[in-house]
Order: C-alpha cells, then sequence, then structure tokens
C-alpha cells in the first residue's frame, strides 16, 4: 500500500484480500480484482495475459491466489460459472456442472448449475452404473471367488462350521450361514 497525498494506492493482492476479509467470494476476487479473463473456450489468463492453470489431483484446472494468508485453490469451471451465472452460483444446494463430465472442459457451453442429483446425472448411464458396481464390489467383505472357496472348504470337511469359520476368520455362525445360503 501507498499513500499519495490524501489518496491510498493498493496492489490488487491487497485489493483482494480486503474484499475477502469482507466475504466476497474467491471467483469474483480473481475476475473483479485480480483482473484474470476466462474465454468462451475456458482459458484462463491472468491480467498480463498469460495462460494459467494446472490440474489438482481429481483432474479439475484451478490457480491458487493468496487470500487470508492462506493459499486458496480457485477452479476454472467455477470462474466461468460466475462468468455465466454471477452470484447464482452461490444459492443453497447449488452445484457447478460441466454437461459431458469432462473434467477440462470448462467451455461456455458446457458450464451450467444444478442440484447434486442433476451433477450425477452428468455421468451418463453407463458411467453410473459402472460406479454401482465397484461400490457394490468394494463394499463385500467376502469377493466372490473366496465365497466359493469357503463352500467348497465347509462341504470337503463334512460341513464342519468352526473349523471353517477359523480357517477363514468367521465371527459368527450367522454370517457363515449367510455365505453358504445367500450368496
Amino acid at each position: 500500500m501507498e499513500i499519495i497525498g490524501n489518496k491510498v494506492r493498493m496492489q490488487p493482492q491487497e485489493i483482494a484480500q480486503y474484499f475477502f476479509m469482507q466475504g466476497i467470494q474467491k471467483e469474483e476476487i480473481v475476475l473483479k480484482v485480480l483482473r484474470y479473463t476466462i474465454d468462451n473456450n475456458g482459458v484462463l489468463k491472468n491480467r498480463k495475459g498469460k495462460t494459467v492453470g494446472s490440474l489438482n489431483r481429481q483432474g479439475y484446472e484451478k490457480i491458487q491466489i493468496t487470500l487470508g494468508g492462506k493459499c486458496k485453490d480457485v477452479f476454472t469451471h467455477r470462474i466461468q460459472a460466475f462468468k455465466k451465472f454471477g452470484r447464482k452460483m452461490y444459492e443453497k444446494e447449488i452445484q457447478v456442472r460441466h454437461l459431458n463430465d469432462i473434467k477440462t472442459d470448462n467451455s461456455y457451453q458446457n458450464i451450467e448449475l444444478g442440484t447434486a442429483k442433476d451433477n450425477y446425472q452428468d455421468r451418463g448411464q453407463e458411467k453410473i452404473k459402472q460406479a454401482q458396481r465397484l461400490a457394490t464390489e468394494a463394499s463385500k467383505v467376502y469377493s466372490d471367488e473366496l465365497v466359493k472357496e469357503i463352500k467348497q472348504y465347509y462341504e470337503d470337511n463334512n460341513k464342519q462350521q468352526k473349523k471353517t469359520m477359523q480357517k477363514y476368520n468367521i465371527s459368527s455362525t450367522g454370517t457363515l450361514w449367510y455365505i453358504l445360503n445367500k450368496r
């Protein structure tokens, strides 16, 4: 900050800090205070015209800015959404969506607002079914292959429950019954 006569001259970072402390959202600060631009193809440029951004671990494009003394991630798709919808994107239960489910496609026509359900359905039926299958498999304590092995061992050992439970570390007869009869 520089004081010249009765005027105060502040750097963009200082102005951004001030607005952040007033509760202004990151995306608005990036566009209006730090003067970044985003075109209709989703390319984000800093005030010097340099293309900026990198991918996070989940594959979303982002930039980092310092606000409140902390480094904050600001996602490119959220910046595009702010450009397109303004503060409406901050309404309760509203999410920013990629219509084609491509995380790096931040183009104007691909960004929309919606609910969590809308966002989930943007994935498409095949991806949803695939995710459901993976979740089902991950939640199984005993894989299909292990269930076959347990059933075979049980039969080969004269249907001895205790012996089968000890070998496969099964804690209750109810669990063994379920494996033998329902799986």
